[in-house]
């Protein structure tokens, strides 16, 4: 039998600890392992791998009442199984805690809390306020903890930040960055930063996702734009269709919409180009963005630059700060 811990598959994840444990597997000694730092979450949580021990009937635990009655109290994260075929589990990561949480399994308080993939995750959990709180966005690693700017106010809140801008900071970002920068995020959460494509398209793919841009501009004029639709692709899509290709839809505001000509274009940088302009849109302006021949409007450009814009047929915003967030979309 062989325990299979996938190591380095990809260069901004390395080591994570989901892995196939085939039937009859030798017992885990309890562990603990460190997390890579990912994107700017400045904090390693340990993963407790106290799951390999068979429970009293001889299977491996589906779920905390399982790891507390293995004798294992401590709060925290630990590895569970679910059944992938006849021979072989899929281990997964939960959160255990015996004070507060989603889903009751026993009388003594033990509660199974799902792991949050989102602000509004966070919000149906509790967060009820604007904040800063730790999810877990990425589809194909989803023990890895991304930090975020939740926004539980606008539109009845649930809204996780994908990018923010402001030039009035101090030391503001440089947002002219490569396309891998742009692919894993960047910057800061309390101040400047962009979430990273690789999480935008994981928020927006795993379910239906509207967006809110916020922006201010160089006059002093503020507005908004609510998108019922948003959706960003895969960096390797399977079909032929570019990196990050992005759709959007169903706009209603006050600043015009001026998202729409971009749609279906994929993301391009100075060091790659998916424009169709005869130059390349993001070395001649600065910025990584959605161009087309080249933008109408441009949230990643350049402080002081006219190209940090929003601009429709019937206006234009220079800018001087500028946000975007994702929700699920809700049923109505």
């Amino acid at each position: 039998s062989t325990i299979l811990f996938p190591t380095n598959t990809a260069p901004l994840l390395g080591t994570f600890v989901s892995f196939l444990t085939y039937r009859g597997a030798p017992e885990l000694q309890e562990t603990h392992m460190k997390s890579p730092y990912y994107l700017f979450a400045s904090l390693a949580f340990a993963i407790t791998i106290a799951s390999g021990h068979l429970t009293e009937d001889g299977t491996l635990p589906r779920n905390c009442q399982d790891i507390r009655e293995q004798g294992i109290v401590q709060v925290g994260h630990y590895v569970v199984y679910h059944t992938v075929n006849t021979n072989s589990e899929l281990a997964t990561m939960i959160y255990c805690d015996e004070k507060d949480g989603m889903q009751q399994l026993e009388e003594d308080g033990i509660k199974q809390r799902a792991m949050a993939t989102n602000c509004k995750d966070l919000q149906d959990q509790g967060m009820n306020s604007d904040g800063y709180g730790t999810i877990y966005p990425l589809l194909e690693y989803p023990e890895i903890a991304v930090q975020v700017l939740c926004d539980q106010t606008t539109d009845g809140g649930g809204w996780t930040v994908i990018s923010h801008r402001d030039e009035n900071y101090d030391n503001p970002t440089d947002f002219n960055r490569t396309f891998e920068e742009y692919a894993e995020g960047f910057g800061d959460v309390n101040y400047d930063f962009y979430i990273g494509n690789e999480v935008i398209h994981s928020l927006t793919d795993s379910s239906m996702n509207e967006l809110w841009v916020d922006i201010e501009d160089i006059k002093g004029r503020t507005g908004y734009a609510h998108y019922k639709y948003f959706h960003v692709g895969p960096k390797d899509p399977l079909q032929d269709k570019p990196a990050y290709m992005m759709d959007s839809g169903f706009y209603e505001g006050t600043i015009g919409e001026g998202l729409g000509y971009h749609n279906g274009m994929g993301f391009s940088t100075w060091d790659q180009d998916s424009d169709i302009f005869s130059s390349n849109c993001a070395r001649d302006i600065g910025g990584g963005w959605w161009y087309k021949n080249c933008v109408m409007s441009h949230l990643n450009g350049l402080y002081g630059s006219e190209w940090f814009r929003w601009v429709t047929n019937f206006s234009e915003f220079i800018l001087s700060k500028a946000q975007m967030m994702v929700r699920p979309l809700k049923c109505t």
